[in-house]
């Protein structure tokens, strides 16, 4: 499958598993909260940390991503961000889905955290990397129903992370490379 066709089938299985949480997507109801986390699963490091530049270099991504976090949905502020989804946007709409709010902020949180993570891990981006991240993230863990197969898990999981990897060529560029290598890895084919 191509990447565009990968990433059009990951917002669609990421709509259906908002749409099976019970979040309402595109009804005109309250909006969901964002599923970005407020607090992070990182303890802030102490003073000769060797870790301190990651931290800053965290927070610093992180403020100038413009991302709220107080549980609003996350909305697209920077060029990178509104390049981004357009582009998931464009092609959800060519398949004949619908775009959302709800959809957006899933595209920004998922790309959001992966940057994070490159940051936090000193942009050293390899499978146990990619295959950490997907198993511990809360968001991951949201989106992908609990009673699909073993192979449906693994399939909505690939496509959950494809639009996760997609989104840092936007977003963190510089990391979009080796999670892209990451990503090959742990789903061939």
């Amino acid at each position: 499958m191509d990447s565009k066709a990968s990433r059009g089938l990951a917002l669609i299985v990421i709509a259906g598993a908002l749409v099976m949480s019970g979040c309402s997507i595109g009804s005109g109801e309250a909006a969901a909260p964002s599923p970005r986390s407020t607090e992070s699963a990182v303890p802030t490091p102490d003073e000769g940390d060797e870790y301190a530049d990651a931290f800053a270099e965290r927070d610093a991504f992180i403020a100038a991503q413009q991302l709220p976090l107080d549980g609003s949905l996350l909305v697209a502020t920077t060029d990178a961000q509104k390049e981004f989804i357009a582009e998931q946007r464009a092609y959800i709409e060519q398949q004949g889905g619908t775009w959302s709010p709800e959809l957006e902020s899933v595209a920004l949180a998922l790309t959001a955290d992966a940057c994070e993570t490159a940051i936090l891990n000193l942009h050293e981006v390899e499978l146990t990397t990619l295959e950490t991240h997907v198993a511990s993230s809360p968001l991951f863990a949201q989106l992908i129903a609990d009673d699909l197969s073993e192979d449906e898990r693994r399939a909505a999981e690939r496509n959950v992370a494809s639009v996760m990897v997609f989104g840092t060529g936007f977003l963190c560029p510089d990391d979009a490379e080796q999670w892209e290598s990451a990503f090959t890895a742990a789903y061939p084919g």
